[in-house]
């Protein structure tokens, strides 16, 4: 193995670090949400999810973060449900 593939192995690893991280703090955001969604409804609770026009990058990441955070979890539901319909 090269020093190039050592590199870019390194990167590879650093990105999927990085993604996973994203997706475990759109969860936490997701979850905090649902909580306050409980006390002041489900409107406000969900409005502060989304970014608005002229947000910081902060925001728009915290977007992001839940948004891979819910597909993580449809493709996750996707694979349990379809590995349990192909057992006999």
């Amino acid at each position: 193995m090269g020093a190039r593939d050592l590199v870019r192995q390194l990167l590879l690893r650093g990105l999927l670090l990085l993604l996973w991280a994203l997706v475990g703090w759109g969860a936490l955001l997701l979850l905090l949400a649902l909580v306050n969604a409980a006390g002041e409804g489900p409107g406000p609770a969900l409005a502060r999810l989304l970014p608005s026009r002229g947000s910081s990058i902060w925001a728009w990441l915290n977007g992001l973060s839940v948004a891979l955070a819910v597909a993580v979890g449809v493709l996750a539901g996707g694979y349990l449900a379809w590995t349990r319909r192909l057992r006999p």
